[in-house]
């Protein structure tokens, strides 16, 4: 039985991400005008941190207004909301435990190949511990790639524990009211890569304090 060191973290982490993306699918010409107003630098608003299984998530004003276990829903209609939702949603499906993973991927993955490739690989590890303190990376900020009022690409910045930073190419897709993480099936590219620093247009998320979340 594997502890979530370094090494499972990872592999999951990257088993959730993907190795590829998604081609963008053509928007109504509402949601091109809805995309064009939206401000994709505009940052979360009352940002705080919580803790979920030793690994530190932003919460703000956009979301997640609702968290009950280990799901957490309830996201703006807006960039912002749709940048926290594909941080969020990364962590979880990444440390869920054994008992956790199978509702968490049936609640914050967009049904498809992605999902079902991602559970295959899940069920081949066992997560019963949260990622050991000074192992688990953490959140700097995140740039929005594309975006739409259905779907959003959104690269994420994160410092691992050997202070290196890398970047996450996530994709979330809106579904009714909730934004979900949509994983991508091909395997042409990596979309987790080795970055020398954050660029400078990131919507920076200030790091939590020390002793905070729960």
């Amino acid at each position: 039985m594997l502890r979530p060191n370094t090494r499972t973290f990872a592999f999951v982490l990257a088993t959730a991400l993907g190795t590829g993306a998604f081609a963008a699918g053509c928007g109504s010409d509402d949601n091109h005008t809805a995309a064009t107003q939206a401000d994709i630098h505009a940052a979360p608003t009352h940002l705080r941190w919580e803790t979920y299984r030793g690994v530190p998530v932003p919460v703000a004003d956009e979301g997640p207004t609702r968290i009950t276990g280990p799901i957490a829903t309830g996201y703006a209609p807006s960039p912002a909301g749709a940048a926290l939702a594909a941080l969020e949603s990364s962590v979880r499906v990444s440390v869920a435990g054994d008992a956790d993973w199978p509702q968490v991927g049936q609640q914050l993955l967009a049904a498809g190949p992605g999902r079902d490739r991602w559970a295959i690989a899940r069920a081949q590890v066992s997560i019963t511990e949260p990622v050991a303190p000074g192992v688990a990376p953490r959140v700097l900020g995140y740039t929005i790639t594309s975006y739409s009022t259905t779907r959003a690409d959104i690269d994420v910045y994160t410092r691992q524990a050997d202070n290196s930073v890398t970047r996450n190419s996530t994709t979330v897709i809106r579904r009714g009211d909730e934004w979900l993480l949509d994983l991508p099936t091909n395997q042409d590219k990596p979309v987790v890569a080795a970055v020398d620093a954050p660029p400078g247009d990131m919507v920076v998320l200030r790091p939590p304090a020390t002793g905070a979340g729960r």
